[in-house]
C-alpha cells in the first residue's frame, strides 16, 4: 500500500529570508542536519536553497557574505499537498530534477519537506 508524503516528510521546515548570508544558511543546515531550507521574501516562501546550491556557490567563487537568494532556486517553488502519493511526488521530483519537495497543508502553509532520502528510509 502506498504512503502519502505527510507520512514520510521531515519537520520542521527551516526558513530564511533571501538576504541571509550563505554562511548563516550553511551553518543552520549543518546544525539542524538538513539538506534544504525554504527561502522567503518578507516571510512569503519564494524559493529553496539546497546543499547542491551551496556547492554551486563555492564553485562560482561566491563570498560567504553573499545573499542566499543569489544561488537559490527562486520564483519557481514546486510544492506538493500533504496527501500526495509518495510515488507521484517521486515522479514530480524526477521530471524537475530535484531532490527536495516542500509539503503544504490544506491551508497552503508549508508544513514539511519530502526528500529523496525520506523515500529510501522506508522503501530503500
Amino acid at each position: 500500500m502506498s504512503k502519502k508524503v505527510k507520512e514520510l516528510m521531515s519537520t520542521p521546515v527551516f526558513q530564511v529570508e533571501g538576504n541571509t548570508s550563505l554562511q548563516e544558511v550553511c551553518k543552520l543546515m549543518l546544525e539542524r542536519g538538513v539538506g534544504s531550507v525554504i527561502v522567503t521574501e518578507q516571510g512569503i516562501p519564494k524559493g529553496i536553497f539546497t546543499d547542491r546550491d551551496a556547492v554551486r556557490a563555492i564553485a562560482m567563487g561566491m563570498n560567504s557574505n553573499d545573499e542566499v537568494r543569489l544561488v537559490s532556486t527562486m520564483g519557481n517553488l514546486i510544492v506538493v499537498d500533504e496527501d500526495t502519493d509518495v510515488f507521484e511526488a517521486l515522479k514530480i521530483m524526477a521530471m524537475n530534477k530535484i531532490r527536495h519537495l516542500p509539503v503544504k497543508d490544506k491551508n497552503g502553509n508549508i508544513i514539511g519537506m519530502f526528500a529523496i532520502t525520506d523515500f529510501h528510509k522506508v522503501y530503500g
